[in-house]
């Protein structure tokens, strides 16, 4: 008898991984939003990188950095242990460029500005997977650039210069400007929980995006041999339309 294992039935998925760039030891993938990166929950078989492992037959494939399920956009895997360790290392020092765009609601006025906001546990929230600011939180800094302002959001290209979980969504919705299709920031609790018990998702209701719009569009690293990598991650179509806003750009 198994104790602590649970079965999963999982119809396998017919989707091929798009592969943007490959290098000695490495390769980076456009990963689609709605797929969690490692087996979480009911999703095993059909995670990004047992998905990956199977399309490129090297069961020795392992994530050398995460992105949340609904977000897309380019992520670097590691093909060797080495690559693994050197890679993943330049994540956590900070030595890794990282740009990602955002559609957000509200039009953000200011061209140009600075998150520096300390992150830390949600104290009181029912989900426990919820973030917040917080003074004695961890250290968090997010610059960010207006591409293009409509009358009610705002596309924004993000710099984070550092990693903390959910960092990006925590800190807009922090001043304000929530991504457009989070169910956890910008939120009631309650929001969140019913779709995780699968008996609503309020942002069908709405009419809105059915995932935060939220794309890693691009990533700068050196690689083993210490030669400056840039990839790039093309902007998914549900960007075009949420800003196909007939009402036109913000004054």
């Amino acid at each position: 008898m198994l104790v602590g294992w649970t079965p999963v039935e999982e119809v396998l998925l017919e989707l091929r991984i798009a592969v943007l760039a490959r290098g000695e030891g490495w390769l980076a993938v456009d990963k689609p939003a709605g797929i969690p990166v490692h087996p979480a929950s009911r999703v095993r078989e059909n995670s990004l990188i047992r998905m990956l492992r199977r399309q490129e037959g090297r069961e020795r494939l392992r994530l050398v950095h995460r992105l949340d399920r609904e977000t897309s956009g380019v992520l670097l895997v590691a093909e060797t242990p080495e690559a693994a360790r050197v890679l993943s290392l330049a994540f956590e020092r900070g030595a890794v460029r990282k740009e990602y765009l955002a559609v957000v609601r509200g039009a953000v006025r200011e061209p140009l500005g600075v998150i520096d906001l300390p992150i830390a546990d949600a104290r009181g929230s029912r989900v426990y997977v919820r973030r917040e600011t917080a003074r004695d939180g961890q250290r968090a800094r997010t610059r960010f650039r207006v591409e293009r302002a409509l009358s009610d959001r705002t596309l924004l290209r993000l710099f984070p210069e550092t990693g903390r979980r959910h960092q990006i969504r925590v800190h807009l919705a922090a001043i304000g400007h929530p991504i457009l299709g989070d169910i956890l920031y910008g939120r009631a609790d309650r929001d969140y929980l019913d779709l995780v018990r699968g008996e609503r998702d309020a942002r069908g209701e709405e009419g809105g995006p059915l995932r935060h719009l939220l794309h890693c569009e691009r990533l700068e690293f050196a690689d083993l041999a210490g030669a400056t990598r840039e990839i790039r991650a093309p902007v998914p179509p549900d960007f075009g339309e949420a800003l196909a806003d007939p009402r036109g750009e913000a004054p």
